[in-house]
């Protein structure tokens, strides 16, 4: 077979020598722009995991990697003049150049064809000239791009500006340092080498009030090795000419047409603050090689490499997007306390979370344990932190977890069943510091079904009254008010097998003694003045008997196909009357609910999606909410679009919103392990989580 490498960086090296080794017939050539001894970028990290797969891969080249390697333990993080270090993460790292000299050579003594300085511009005619046509020629990849449709390639330009630079200064561990001067805040991400790497980068607005735009390089490594004169050890920034740009993310829907395969950066990009750009692109030629030792056709291998390659890669890019996120808006969380901060940005990414850490160092975590315990007020027991208490306004919460009980259909005239009743007492015996209820409608016609319980009438009261009555003190009883809007009047979904259904023409259109009002009559657009304030009343109401039947938290429900919901979606519309309409709810709930007592409101968000709130739109609302009465906000995440790379995660919204607002939060998202829990409590991303199984003691 005559096989064609558009690309001489590491996975086009790595990739040819591995085929080449494992098909001794087969003619492997690759072609590379540069001189054999220019490359851009300084050190390489190795994790682990992939320096056992090398050794799989290709013993020679794994030894004389190793042979150049310096390791490491420590995670090291500088805040704010303060230091904190975290054990049990093995790492290596590499100069790039010592890497390329290993694979050059091995691939010569493999019987590769190198060929540099060769500019290839016609791509089609490489690839017709080859029954295997690899394109590794990176980020930037013009091989790649004469084929972007048929690859689907699409690409995702950050905010943040960065550019990799050296220096002589020595590091003992991988470390992001964070200076903040007049200008903003800048990070430098370090790691051991023989000349270390020193990549710096800073948001958008730091980049603009730095002025380093229009700055020579000289001027900006002097404006920068004064911003970091402190870690520099008296130490220059080395350069390479290096270019300030923004990170691209690069993914693309197809890795292989026709005899055509992508690998690497070419392929996908991973963020540089999870040091896997090298070692996925190695991975990938892997992932080649075993393809074409399990199948003998280029149309059997691709085909397969793709599917064993893309899943795997796709879990980390998800990561490294959300740790580049996390970097674009590291100004969010600032303020976080400093060793609160740093836990924070060791599970930024959602690959470490607090029980990782504390198995990987619990000397770290445990003196985490002792700052948070101290921080909490009242409180002296060192815990994790899922099990500390939180007090939101004058109720204090014995523990972070929210048993929030899914809805129901066998009410009869909105008054809850004895089956209803009884699984709000046993969702009591979890001990949740926070146990709400199901759905209760506002009104006869707010409900979902015939068959959903109400809070509008006073027997109702009585019946969820008795039933607080039988909550242990130490758990903080809530209710969730809901308004079904357009959507009431449905079939149970008992009936229904799977969810409500459309209405149909025999069931709401029809007015009724049951339901009298139509429930069309509820969407925003067509009601009236006086519509809007009896549903702000009928709320206002359901609040003065929740407080009646001794709830001591209170929760508006404004999830997809609520009224409340429909009318926040449409916060930043051409139509003034869904925001003030939110708003004039939330605010007669406020005056009806005792000012002691908290008061929650859920909040539709969507990640670069029409079905919810913006981020930037969902600041406002949450500052809008805050001053109209509200104390905890739900995030709750109504994204419908399917995203090949996640970008939220692991608290979705709930992380954004708390640290931007400065608003409590109930995160939403599901958490079924205390694990999770700890992470989000931990971390300032959440107040509260919804913890949807049995507590268990197990992480205290």
């Amino acid at each position: 077979m005559n096989v064609n490498t558009i690309g001489g960086g590491p996975g086009g090296l790595y990739a040819s020598l591995l085929l080449k080794k494992t098909h001794p017939d087969w003619d492997v050539t690759v072609y590379e722009r540069n001189p054999p001894d220019v490359t851009y970028g300084w050190g390489i990290v190795f994790p682990d995991r992939t320096i056992s797969n090398l050794a799989e891969a290709d013993t020679p080249s794994h030894e004389a990697i190793v042979d150049a390697f310096e390791r490491w333990d420590p995670f090291d993080i500088r805040f704010d003049g303060h230091a904190y270090r975290c054990g049990g993460n093995t790492f290596a790292s590499m100069m790039r150049t010592d890497l390329l000299r290993v694979l050059q050579d091995r691939c010569r003594e493999v019987g590769v064809d190198l060929r540099f300085d060769t500019e290839i511009t016609d791509v089609q005619s490489v690839a017709g000239d080859s029954d295997l046509c690899l394109i590794a020629d990176g980020i930037h990849s013009r091989a790649r791009d004469a084929y972007a449709a048929e690859f689907g390639t699409e690409i995702l330009e950050g905010e943040a500006r960065f550019s990799w630079f050296g220096t002589e200064q020595d590091f003992d561990a991988l470390t992001h340092i964070f200076v903040e001067n007049d200008d903003g805040i800048w990070c430098a991400h370090t790691y051991p080498s023989p000349t270390s790497t020193f990549i710096i980068d800073c948001d958008a607005e730091t980049w603009e009030r730095s002025g380093l735009a229009d700055a020579s390089e000289s001027e900006y490594l002097e404006y920068l090795e004064d911003v970091f004169a402190e870690h520099l050890g008296g130490h220059s920034l080395l350069s390479q000419q290096d270019q300030w740009r923004t990170f691209e993310t690069i993914t693309n829907e197809h890795w292989h047409h026709e005899n055509m395969a992508l690998l690497g950066d070419a392929a996908h990009t991973a963020h540089y603050s999870i040091g896997s750009g090298t070692t996925l692109a190695m991975e990938d030629a892997i992932g080649l090689m075993n393809a074409f030792e399990e199948h003998e056709t280029v149309e059997d291998a691709l085909p397969a490499y793709e599917a064993a390659r893309k899943p795997f890669t796709e879990n980390l890019l998800s990561a490294a997007e959300r740790s580049r996120i996390h970097f674009e808006d590291v100004r969010r969380y600032y303020d976080l306390p400093p060793r609160q901060f740093a836990v924070h940005h060791l599970t930024r990414s959602g690959r470490l979370t607090y029980g990782s850490l504390k198995r990987r160092d619990p000397s770290f975590i445990g003196g985490f344990d002792e700052w948070f315990a101290a921080a909490t007020p009242g409180e002296s027991t060192v815990r994790s932190p899922a099990y500390q208490p939180v007090r939101l306004g004058d109720v204090v919460f014995a523990n972070r977890f929210v048993r929030s009980l899914d809805p129901t259909y066998s009410a009869v005239d909105g008054v809850p069943s004895s089956a209803q009743r009884a699984a709000f007492s046993a969702a009591a015996t979890d001990e949740p510091g926070l146990l709400l209820t199901e759905p209760l409608a506002v009104a006869p016609e707010a409900r979902p079904t015939a068959g959903t319980p109400g809070l509008y009438t006073d027997e109702q009261a009585d019946v969820w009254g008795d039933a607080v009555a039988s909550v242990a003190d130490e758990i903080v009883a809530g209710v969730r008010l809901h308004h079904a809007g357009p959507n009431a009047a449905r079939e149970p979904k008992s009936l229904r097998n799977g969810g409500l259904t459309a209405r149909e023409s025999t069931w709401a259109p029809r007015l009724s003694s049951e339901y009298p009002v139509r429930p069309d009559r509820f969407r925003i657009q067509s009601m009236t003045a006086d519509d809007r304030a009896a549903v702000a009343d009928d709320f206002a109401e359901a609040a003065r008997r929740s407080a009646d039947a001794g709830f001591e938290y209170l929760h508006l429900d404004s999830g997809p196909e609520t009224h409340l919901g429909a009318c926040l979606t449409q916060w930043d519309g051409p139509s003034a009357a869904p925001r003030q309409h939110a708003l004039s709810i939330v605010e007669s709930v406020a005056d009806a609910w005792p000012s002691e007592l908290p008061l929650g409101v859920s909040v539709p968000v969507a990640d670069r999606d029409a079905a919810g709130l913006s981020l930037d739109v969902a600041f406002d609302v949450v500052d809008r909410l805050a001053a109209t009465g509200c104390d905890v906000v739900a995030p709750v995440d109504v994204t419908s679009e399917d995203r090949h790379v996640a970008q939220k995660g692991p608290s979705d919204f709930s992380d954004d919103i708390r640290n931007e607002t400065d608003v409590p939060t109930l995160a939403t998202v599901p958490t079924t392990s205390v694990d999770k829990v700890n992470t989000l409590v931990s971390t300032g991303r959440a107040d509260l989580c919804v913890f949807p199984r049995e507590i268990t003691d197990g992480g205290k």
